[in-house]
């Protein structure tokens, strides 16, 4: 049953995460994105008109740390997960409690607010869902016409952002 559940939660985040995610999910390769990044820099680096370009790299290094829970559901939600498997997810995720060694002596037990824990078989996909978040802003901001991506050529696609792991 396990085998099987983890199979179909497997092809709904192919369904769900963006190609923007390409090296994070399984058959796809982080050297497209590489190729891409060098793409759309040159592009940017020649423009004559350089007004209002600009790239950001974000480093996203200690991200699993930091993952607010209530992002995690929320998140969850306007992917259009169901309110039973959010609330069962939610509750593995802030089931945990620390308690520190510190000289000898145990400390009171204390309940984080965020993070997911590393090991956790589940927490690389949720992460995928939480990362999921920016390029849905990013992406809306290009819909209103807030924002504007890089064509590297005529025939190209537009790309206004990128994400990849080093």
């Amino acid at each position: 049953m396990s085998k099987m559940l983890s199979h179909r939660f497997k092809v709904i985040l192919l369904e769900i995460i963006s190609d923007h995610q390409s090296p994070f999910m399984p058959g796809r390769l982080i050297t497209k994105n590489i190729l891409l990044a060098y793409e759309c820099i040159h592009t940017m680096k020649n423009k004559k008109e350089k007004k209002g370009l600009c790239a950001i790299k974000l480093d996203m290094h200690k991200a699993y740390d930091r993952v607010e829970w209530c992002f995690l559901e929320k998140i969850m939600d306007k992917l259009g997960f169901d309110q039973r498997w959010v609330k069962l997810v939610m509750a593995c995720v802030s089931s945990v409690c620390y308690r520190v060694r510190f000289n000898n002596t145990k400390t009171k037990t204390f309940v984080p607010t965020r993070g997911l824990r590393q090991g956790d078989p589940l927490s690389p996909y949720l992460f995928l869902m939480v990362a999921e978040g920016l390029p849905c802003m990013i992406r809306k901001a290009g819909e209103r016409g807030d924002l504007e991506g890089v064509k590297v050529c005529k025939q190209a696609p537009t790309i206004s952002h990128l994400l990849f792991c080093r």
